[in-house]
């Protein structure tokens, strides 16, 4: 078995009640039972929905500079952080 590593996890009175119940009843400690809620949530990658979107409208190309397409033409004026090396003095 791999070795184990201890956390702490803070969780209000009522979840901790709840937990130390079904850890009784399943017969298993609580830190167990974390463990396999833990690894339940984990196991699909977390979905924001964005990629629902995907697809959605195939008649149009893709925007290859965003932030230009948003915010307008990068210039010095107005982005001089990205048209600048760092640490260069500007003239």
């Amino acid at each position: 078995m791999t070795r184990m590593r201890r956390i702490q996890v803070v969780i209000d009175p009522e979840l901790d009640d709840r937990l130390e119940r079904e850890a009784a009843a399943r017969g298993t400690s609580k830190s167990a039972l974390i463990r396999v809620a833990v690894e339940r949530e984990l196991s699909e990658p977390f979905d924001n929905g964005l990629w629902r979107l995907v697809g959605m409208f195939p008649d149009v190309d893709p925007i290859e500079n965003i932030e230009e397409f948003l915010y307008g033409p990068i210039s010095e004026e107005a982005w001089p952080s990205l048209t600048r090396r760092s640490g260069s003095q500007k003239p």
